[in-house]
């Protein structure tokens, strides 16, 4: 047995998920609604007989691994690493890694060794004294703050390089290809220098890249912050400042609350806010999005109050709009940015979150202050600013109430707005509709009938009552006749039904048709004899649909012979149609 076999034997799949989601029993599997595409109607299935899960709404499925790797955007390998941990497995090294996973791997090392180096400096070295007393004094940090999140002083010389080179033993190329050297001529040198240090953490604690800022009156070139340059572990917009530690707050309040910088995450959880991100000056992207969603239903933004602070939330607001999720805005009294108000006054800012108001009262207000209502120009402006949000919004009753109150502050009529509304969106490019895939009717139905089957209490006696039933007719779809094969092989040596066994018997070209047949979801069934009606019923449908068929090649057969005037043929068509037309008679 290797070790993915023995992670899968002692994990269960429905125990993972539900750490995740929200897993509700239906019949013998689990539903809920799927975390990788929106939906309103569960369509996510989980099997703990097969330990696997699919979404009959995307199309996406696997098992343990795959979930992992899906949900939090992993490697296999990663998901392997962390699943046998949670296990209790040891993994046996593979020679076979890829360099890919050999790269990540020495730059998370590489960076978690930095972290603790930058945070000795700051805390026990006399070159982060300057630094450390910023923090404290003007920052009002604390140093159990300071160590929860890891924040570091990187000095103005090439002191990393020096530690992580000469003591540690790393290659110069793996320093440069984690982001934290850069060669200057010949020579490397560190990439943050007088900067305090903020180590930015994916979902699962690995430290992924850093951000610098510069200490007040030492200016270093390149801006007040620099980041770490994107690498093979990090990509700015999948990754948001605080989650890991904020996570759990997130799940148990039912809402995220959205910033813009370090210290104001920071200063927030010493004031007890524990919900709170950070995406570091940009609007949200889908990929953020995705991940914040799958915590919480409920998203609050509270960036900076300059123009730049309230364009980012525009173009927040905008993606969100599409996922239905319910948004809010934090609007700080004062004009402060979050940091400052809490800082300042935290009483006043704890407020403000309580009376967050709704994205697009945000909006409306927003643009009313940034241009005058009395002017035509200011009047076209404040349009321009509102009216491409307030079109996306799918409720036509919402929509209305804030079309209405859009032109009451304007000063105009409801029909002119509602007018302008429409030509903006009129004016938006569609996204091209593509149609969904239909299946052939026979095909659906053969494939309800396969799943009532496997999912029975007792697969053998069904499948003996539905061939019954059909009275000789095979199934059409030639992997759902096939599995049905395979299943009276297997019934013969293995009286007792076992889903895994099963799955192990076929062949692997079938096992996706049979995984989608058995986390299909079914009714509700009274009794075992309802279950049984379904089962005939379903068969006589399929056999039904497949003489029709039969019938309708033959009709077209007969109809060719006689243009070719083919006697023969003619003859023996017709006998076919009648016995045919007999059989559909009798069904």
């Amino acid at each position: 047995m290797d070790d993915i076999d023995k992670i899968k034997q002692k994990l269960d799949i429905v125990e993972v998920i539900g750490q995740h989601l929200q897993l509700k029993k239906a019949g013998r599997n689990f539903k809920t609604n799927c975390p990788f595409h929106s939906e309103k109607t569960p369509s996510f299935v989980v099997s703990p007989e097969r330990q696997i899960w699919h979404c009959f709404g995307c199309g996406k499925g696997s098992d343990i691994f795959g979930f992992l790797q899906e949900y939090e955007n992993i490697t296999f390998s990663e998901a392997l690493k962390d699943l046998a941990a949670r296990a209790g497995v040891k993994l046996v090294v593979s020679p076979a890694r890829s360099q890919k996973e050999k790269k990540q791997e020495t730059i998370y090392s590489l960076n978690h060794l930095s972290s603790q180096f930058y945070n000795y400096l700051l805390l026990s070295h006399p070159a982060g004294k300057i630094a450390l007393d910023y923090l404290i004094k003007q920052r009002k940090m604390t140093i159990p703050l300071i160590k929860t999140f890891m924040l570091g002083y990187a000095p103005g010389n090439d002191a990393l390089t020096k530690y992580l080179i000469g003591k540690k033993k790393y290659q110069e190329q793996d320093l440069i290809e984690a982001g934290l050297v850069y060669r200057r001529g010949i020579q490397a040198t560190d990439f943050f220098k007088n900067r305090i240090i903020f180590p930015i953490f994916d979902i699962r604690g690995n430290v992924i890249a850093f951000s610098g800022r510069e200490l007040p009156g030492k200016t270093t070139g390149g801006g007040k912050y620099v980041n770490t340059r994107e690498t093979a572990v990090y990509i700015k917009g999948n990754s948001l400042y605080g989650l890991d530690v904020a996570r759990d707050a997130i799940k148990k309040e039912g809402k995220v609350i959205i910033v813009e910088g370090e210290f104001d995450v920071i200063t927030a959880h010493r004031e007890g806010i524990l919900n709170i991100v950070a995406v570091k000056g940009t609007a949200l992207t889908e990929n953020q999005i995705t991940l914040l969603k799958r915590l919480a239903p409920k998203f609050t933004f509270c960036f900076d109050s300059d123009p730049a602070g309230t364009e980012a939330q525009r173009r927040s607001i905008q993606l969100i709009e599409r996922d239905e999720i319910a948004a809010t805005v934090i609007k700080p009294s004062q004009g402060k940015d979050p940091d400052e108000l809490l800082n300042d006054a935290p009483a006043l800012f704890k407020k403000a979150l309580k009376n967050d108001v709704n994205v697009y009262d945000f909006i409306i207000d927003s643009a009313f202050l940034e241009f005058d209502k009395n002017e035509g120009e200011g009047k076209k402006n404040i349009l321009e600013k509102t009216l491409p949000y307030i079109t996306l919004i799918e409720n036509e009753v919402i929509k209305e109430h804030y079309l209405k109150r859009l032109a009451a502050l304007l000063e105009a009529s409801f029909e002119s707005v509602l007018k302008q509304a429409e030509k903006i969106k009129s004016q938006k490019k569609e996204a091209p509709i593509i149609p969904a895939s239909q299946l052939p009717k026979e095909e659906i139905k053969e494939a309800y009938l396969l799943s009532l089957i496997l999912q029975s209490d007792n697969p053998k006696a069904k499948l003996v009552f539905a061939r019954s039933a059909l009275q000789g007719i095979p199934l059409s779809t030639p992997s759902f006749e096939k599995i049905l094969e395979y299943l009276e092989k297997f019934q013969q040596d293995t009286p007792q039904f076992s889903a895994q066994l099963f799955a192990q018997f076929l062949p692997v070209e079938l096992h996706a048709s049979s995984d989608t047949a058995y986390l299909a979801p079914l009714p509700e069934f009274e009794d075992g004899v309802h279950y049984q009606r379904e089962i005939e019923k379903t068969a006589i449908q399929v056999r039904i649909e497949a003489i029709r068929k039969k019938i309708g090649k033959l009709a077209e057969s007969i109809k060719i012979s006689e243009q070719e005037k083919d006697e023969d043929k003619i003859k023996t068509y017709q006998e076919e149609f009648t016995k045919l037309s007999k059989l559909l008679t009798t069904s």
